[in-house]
């Protein structure tokens, strides 16, 4: 079992980010939830590049922004609950 340190953002982001593409290998039989897993990855690859220059509440941010901009229709996907789930935690480190 992996340990998880809920206060390290760059290891759950980077934990977020393997799971998506992990996610995206699972589902080459629906065209339109790969194209939004595929984005989504990019996405965050693109944030997690970024990580070691910007502070937490910047990628926060863009993480919030992410999170607003997705298709409804994938409200209730699994990526998008460790999403949300990320931002929560995100949220609840910067603040204590």
């Amino acid at each position: 079992m992996t340990f998880i340190d809920w206060s390290d953002a760059e290891g759950m982001f980077g934990l977020l980010v393997d799971f998506v593409a992990d996610v995206r290998a699972e589902c080459r039989g629906d065209p339109q939830r790969l194209r939004f897993v595929e984005d989504l990855l990019t996405t965050l690859r693109a944030v997690e590049a970024e990580l070691a220059r910007i502070p937490t509440e910047a990628a926060l941010q863009r993480l919030k922004d992410l999170q607003e901009s997705a298709d409804a229709e994938f409200s209730g996907d699994p990526v998008m609950v460790h999403l949300n789930d990320l931002i929560d935690e995100l949220e609840r480190i910067t603040t204590t």
